[in-house]
């Protein structure tokens, strides 16, 4: 009887929808068509923040990427945030990783790019990890796992550019 019990469980908990599962569309790219992606916890995929290809000019320019965060949301600003660059290519240098706190990165943050010289363009990829709740009562936290792909073409790019990511509603 006790084995049938612990199976029962087992098998129950196997068929819970976990509450961590976030939708957001799959390119978040200016004027990209929005259709939800829904990516299963533990399955060790990340949904991907892709800006527009942005222009930068030659020599070194900061990039600031800012949050679209839904009404009713916000960046929780005493859970730990990571920004873990994976690769870059067509860079100089791959930026420091940013570690700290929600309150660090609530306005964003900017990224140092500086193409080789004579690059047609390059690209910058990297890990987010941060928290988002909703406003009303912070009942509702959610982690936050994407991948940030960034893409640069040489060009006549502002020397302080901004990119705008979309984060998820903490609720529903």
């Amino acid at each position: 009887m006790k084995t049938r019990v612990i199976l029962f469980l087992f098998v129950a908990a196997c068929g819970k929808k976990d509450a961590a599962q976030d939708a957001l569309p799959a390119s978040a790219g200016a004027g990209a068509p929005s259709a939800p992606l829904v990516v299963k916890p533990g399955s060790g995929v990340r949904p991907t923040l892709d800006a527009a290809e942005i222009a930068v000019p030659e020599g070194k320019s900061q990039l600031h990427v800012a949050w679209d965060v839904p009404q009713g949301t916000e960046i929780n600003d005493d859970a730990p945030i990571a920004v873990r660059w994976k690769s870059s290519d067509g860079l100089v240098a791959t930026p420091t990783d940013i570690v700290g706190h929600g309150k660090d990165i609530a306005s964003g943050f900017d990224v140092p790019i500086e193409l080789f010289k004579g690059a047609s363009g390059g690209q910058l990829i990297g890990d987010l990890d941060l928290v988002v709740c909703d406003v009303e009562t912070h009942a509702v936290c959610v982690p936050i796992k994407r991948r940030i792909e960034l893409t640069f073409a040489a060009g006549k790019g502002n020397a302080q550019g901004k990119v705008t990511l979309p984060l998820p509603k903490a609720k529903a």
